[in-house]
């Protein structure tokens, strides 16, 4: 009989393989929120390539979205185009610089751990990692929040720092 995996366990296992995930995002002279955003704006519907949709996509306050995107334009890997739905909304699209660097994208080499994996394996962990993000954003949505610090949770506390 196969003992039980903890819930502090899987938990640590996610927590250390994000972690690698995030280390390998740093690759090509970019850092990985860099990475997707350009992956966003790459694979996004036309309508939805704005700042405002990758901070929706993200979870994140436009602030911090507007310089990931401010600092990918001055690299010459994303371009600006005036929206013919909105005055104030620019549509964001990839530049050919940005299409080559899309093709050395550090995410590869975690589809290729992936690919290594058993179908029912690569299923399995699908099926349980859309479960848990649907159960992280419920929670980044309606934090319980500290009365110490007013406004923010500790996931938001968390992306702050990483």
């Amino acid at each position: 009989m196969q003992a039980q995996i903890s819930t502090v366990g899987i938990a640590a296992l996610i927590e250390r393989a994000s972690r690698l995930i995030h280390s390998i995002g740093y690759a090509e002279g970019l850092y990985p929120a860099q990475w997707t955003a350009l992956r966003f704006f790459s694979e996004a519907p036309p309508s939805a390539r704005t700042t405002a949709g990758l901070a929706r996509f993200q979870g994140m306050s436009l602030g911090p979205v507007a310089r990931t995107v401010r600092t990918l334009v001055e690299k010459g890997l994303l371009a600006r185009a005036a929206n013919p739905s909105s005055r104030r909304a620019d549509l964001i699209a990839v530049t050919a610089a940005g299409q080559v660097l899309l093709k050395r994208d550090p995410r590869a080499a975690v589809a290729a751990a992936i690919e290594t994996m058993p179908p029912e394996h690569r299923e399995a962990l699908a099926s349980a990692m859309e479960t848990l993000l649907h159960g992280l954003l419920a929670i980044q949505r309606f934090p319980e929040h500290d009365p110490a610090e007013p406004g923010e949770s500790s996931l938001e506390a968390d992306a702050d720092a990483g």
